[in-house]
Order: structure tokens, then C-alpha cells, then sequence
């Protein structure tokens, strides 16, 4: 019985942990680490305290961001747009399609993750001289809510700026938690990151686009057409190869040996290359993590930033 009792409370962990959407809380984990870089080259210098509360912020973003990854599935599917044969539920676990979790559960975990993430900025705010961490929250908690709300961004064909808005507010918010200090500084530098992020939410629009235009998801592709957005995704991968090298020089430079995976990507996500989606997906996953790798080894090293 008692292997039993393991068993199932083994299973259920795993289904909570899916439901999450566990791949896409790297970017929250890779916006973390930038701050938590940015904050020590230009403030703190490299501690173990530092580190830790970069590893801190990272647990808490996570939180924040499978929070809303939990409740865009809980709308979706109330409003019937998640239902079988969606893009969403064939190329990813869902929480109620492929997991068993009621809608009623779905929102509740969903409320629970924020409020676990939300008991980590209150925790944070008894560091020394951070008293601006609860304004992080306070910005923060529409754009994580109003993104699948029914009137909020992803149906309005924004909700690629409330990602990069996102992005931004977790890369200075790490930061400032981890230093105390605030500019316009870690605000340039988190552009990168943010953006990069910005092109895997729209890369997924882009996939969804016949899914979303026949069910009434007004995301940014079905308003303003494939070809448009073609460009603009080409555009954010391409701004955020070069940035660094303008940015961060000398060693920005190192994530211009991205450039070849992130041209084939994007090629891949145009339309232009045909592969297997499993393959697409897999290719600019890899994209994404080189990118990000490079940017922070490139802050990480001597004489990077003025």
C-alpha cells in the first residue's frame, strides 16, 4: 500500500510539473540568470550571496511565469479554443485535455503558483535597502493575467509587448534585487534576453495561425497576416544576434557565432526550410539557448561593460 500511496503521489507530482509547461520556464530561469549577471559586473561584484539570490529570483519567476502558462490554459479552455485537435494540446502535455486536472484545478494551481512566487517578493523585501520590490509585483501581475485574459493582450494581438514587457521587468527586478541599485542600465541590457523571448511567443502564434483565425483568437499574425510577421520575427532574431555586439563589446561579438543556427531557424519558422515540426521546434529551442549562453558568458567576462 505504501508503494502504492508513492506511486500515485509520484504521478501526481509529475502531472502538476507538466501542466506547467516546464520547457518554457527556461526563459524565466535564462532572464533571472542575465539580471542576476547584470547586477554583479556593474554593482555587487561576484559573491556567493549574489548567486544566490539570482537562484532565488529564478525559483520565484518560474513560479510567476508557470502560473500564467497554468491560467492561459484554464481560459482557453473555458472559452473552447483548447479542444482537441489545437495545436496547443497535439504538440504539448495540457493540463486538462492530457492530464486529467479539472478546470476548477487548473485555476486553483494556477492562483497557488502566484501566490508562492508573490511569498518569495515578500521574503525579498527584508533584504537591505530593497524597498521597491513590491512595485515589481504590482507591475508585473496584470501582464502576467491580462496576457490570456478574454479583452487582455493575447486576443488583442499584443501580446508579444506584454512579453517583452515582461522580459524587461524580470531582468531589472532580479537585478535590482540582487544589487539594491536602479538605472536605465540594466534596462538596455535586458533587451536582448526580452526580445529573444518575445520571438519564441510569436513563433508559436505564427504556428497556431490557421488554428487561432478559424476559432477568433485575434493574436498578432491573424491580424496583421503571415507575411508581416514573417518580418517582424526575422527582425527581433536578428536585433537581438546583433545588440550584444554593439552592447556588450568586446565580447558581444560571441553571439555572432549564433548567427548560422539563427538564420536556419528562422528560415525554418518563415517557411522557407520545411521540416518536421518536432525538428522546428527542437532547432529553435537550441537557437534560443546559444543565444542566451553567449550573452550572458559575454557579460560574465573582464572588461564588458564600460
Amino acid at each position: 500500500m505504501g508503494v502504492g500511496l508513492k506511486g500515485g503521489l509520484r504521478e501526481g507530482l509529475r502531472r502538476y510539473f507538466l501542466a506547467t509547461r516546464p520547457c518554457a520556464l527556461l526563459s524565466s530561469i535564462s532572464l533571472a540568470l542575465t539580471g542576476g549577471v547584470i547586477a554583479m559586473r556593474l554593482y555587487t561584484g561576484f559573491t556567493i550571496a549574489g548567486a544566490a539570490v539570482t537562484l532565488v529570483a529564478a525559483v520565484g519567476l518560474s513560479l510567476f511565469l508557470a502560473a500564467e502558462n497554468v491560467f492561459d490554459d484554464y481560459l482557453d479552455t473555458l472559452r473552447g479554443v483548447d479542444m482537441p485537435g489545437a495545436p496547443r494540446i497535439t504538440y504539448n502535455p495540457h493540463g486538462f485535455y492530457s492530464l486529467g486536472m479539472s478546470v476548477g484545478q487548473l485555476r486553483n494551481y494556477s492562483l497557488a503558483l502566484f501566490g508562492a512566487g508573490s511569498a518569495i517578493v515578500a521574503l525579498a523585501t527584508f533584504l537591505p535597502n530593497r524597498p521597491l520590490l513590491p512595485l515589481f509585483l504590482a507591475l508585473g501581475s496584470p501582464l502576467l493575467f491580462l496576457y490570456p485574459a478574454p479583452r487582455g493582450f493575447k486576443y488583442g494581438g499584443v501580446g508579444e509587448i506584454d512579453v517583452l514587457l515582461m522580459g524587461i521587468l524580470m531582468v531589472v527586478g532580479t537585478a535590482y534585487a540582487v544589487s539594491g541599485a536602479l538605472s536605465l542600465r540594466e534596462v538596455a541590457l535586458s533587451l536582448p534576453p526580452s526580445i529573444i523571448t518575445t520571438s519564441v511567443l510569436l513563433a508559436d502564434n505564427m504556428r497556431d495561425y490557421k488554428w487561432d483565425k478559424a476559432h477568433g483568437v485575434r493574436t498578432l499574425p491573424v491580424r496583421v497576416g503571415m507575411r508581416a510577421t514573417s518580418a517582424l520575427y526575422a527582425a527581433l532574431v536578428f536585433t537581438s544576434l546583433l545588440l550584444p555586439a554593439f552592447m556588450v563589446w568586446p565580447w558581444g561579438l560571441l553571439s555572432l557565432a549564433v548567427a548560422p543556427m539563427a538564420i536556419y531557424s528562422t528560415l525554418i519558422v518563415v517557411g522557407v526550410v520545411r521540416v518536421q515540426l518536432s525538428t522546428a521546434v527542437k532547432f529553435r529551442f537550441y537557437t534560443v539557448l546559444a543565444l542566451t549562453v553567449t550573452y550572458l558568458v559575454a557579460l560574465s567576462l573582464p572588461r564588458a561593460l564600460p
